[in-house]
């Protein structure tokens, strides 16, 4: 029943945010987008950096690797609290969340 309420109620606030997206604002949007196409750079003014390439993938791996870690951390930690077979399968997921986590981690 609660949860019931709670998506009525988050169904209410969503509606009413809709309004940025009437037809009335189209046009703004549009101006807006034509003045970030005119002001934006093109691609051949843009320095290139190959070097930047592979850190920048190395830091999305490892934030990657340590959300991974955190939530199969905390898998293991419900798992062991529940206890039973749901706790077990909690356990065993987390396990191997935490250890793709680490897997990613190390390379």
């Amino acid at each position: 029943m609660r949860i019931m309420v709670f998506a009525l109620l988050l169904a209410g606030f969503a509606a009413a945010r809709a309004d940025a997206q009437s037809a009335e604002f189209v046009p703004a949007i549009h101006a807006a987008a034509a003045l970030r196409a005119l002001s934006a750079p093109t691609a051949l003014a843009q320095p290139v950096a190959p070097t930047l390439e592979p850190a920048v993938r190395k830091n999305k791996n490892r934030s990657l690797s340590a959300t991974l870690m955190l939530i199969g951390a905390g898998a293991i930690l419900v798992g062991a609290i529940a206890g039973g077979g749901g706790g077990t399968v909690l356990i065993v997921g987390g396990v191997v969340c935490a250890g793709y986590g680490v897997y990613l981690y190390a390379q």
